[in-house]
């Protein structure tokens, strides 16, 4: 089993496997079926071949992707539904929580001393029988993170140097930013450099679980068209989902197809 262990900050990286393709469609249940239709109408197209949903069950995702369960945030106690559902036959890799590094309330916003003890209790059980991803933070972030005025490099330093005797297999990130920066950059290369220096910076495997550039469809498409391959192409970057499957995203405003983007995702 590959793993990446961490005692006292330090980083040792042991190899790559348990992994299917890259691609991944990032979901959740919010539809009116209930469900996972929005990331079934992925199905069939092979390039594309996991999914998340921020949590856990998978809501019916089609078998034929590989469903990845994540701990959103900090339990109050003992879960035994989060036990079960990494217990669950199938399950290769789990996710930490959700943008701790932020305070906005969709962020799960825990101080790193926190994360770590709650990767301790609740992620650390399963080193060597699943591969564990950190807490997916918003690498591209530089403004003000959870409990002070520090960036998420800086929270994630101050997680990991809590989280002593913890077992990651590969990092996590977040990325949002615009097609074309305001002074006329490609966002394709801006997004490119954050991910080389998420890299760099963690000496870890990468997946990043959440990214989206901001503007039209056409110019998100030409996006893909350069991110796409790049990602492909980094034998660093384990896996990606872009955001998300969804009406007016990758899926259509009707909820019944792929969009034009969602197509350029799934095949490009």
């Amino acid at each position: 089993m590959a793993h990446l262990s961490i005692f006292f900050g330090v980083l040792l990286f042991h190899g790559v496997h348990g992994l299917t393709g890259k691609r991944g469609i990032a979901y959740n249940n919010n539809n009116p079926s209930g469900n996972a239709v929005y990331a079934n109408l992925f199905k069939g197209k092979s390039k594309v071949s996991w999914g998340y949903d921020w949590g856990y069950p998978s809501w019916s995702l089609d078998s034929s992707f590989e469903f990845v369960p994540m701990l959103w945030g900090l339990p109050n106690g003992p879960d035994a539904d989060w036990t079960a559902a990494v217990q669950t036959p199938g399950t290769l890799n789990i996710l930490g929580f959700n943008e701790p590094d932020l305070t906005y309330d969709a962020s799960s916003n825990i101080l790193p001393e926190k994360a770590a003890r709650g990767y301790l209790t609740y992620m650390q059980p399963f080193a060597g029988t699943v591969r564990i991803g950190s807490p997916s933070v918003l690498w591209n972030n530089v403004g003000s993170s959870s409990g002070g005025a520090y960036d998420t490099a800086t929270w994630t330093q101050y997680f990991l140097g809590n989280c002593t005797g913890c077992h990651l297999d590969f990092a996590a990130i977040h990325y949002y930013q615009d097609c074309v920066t305001p002074d006329g950059q490609n966002g394709a290369i801006w997004f490119e450099g954050n991910v080389t220096n998420a890299h760099d910076v963690l000496g870890l495997p990468i997946w990043v679980t959440e990214f989206e550039c901001y503007g039209s469809e056409e110019q998100q498409i030409a996006f893909l068209d350069q991110a796409l391959p790049w990602l492909d192409s980094q034998d660093y970057v384990e896996r990606y989902a872009y955001f998300g499957a969804f009406p007016d995203f990758l899926i259509n405003a009707d909820g019944t197809a792929l969009s034009d983007l969602g197509d350029t995702y799934a095949s490009t």
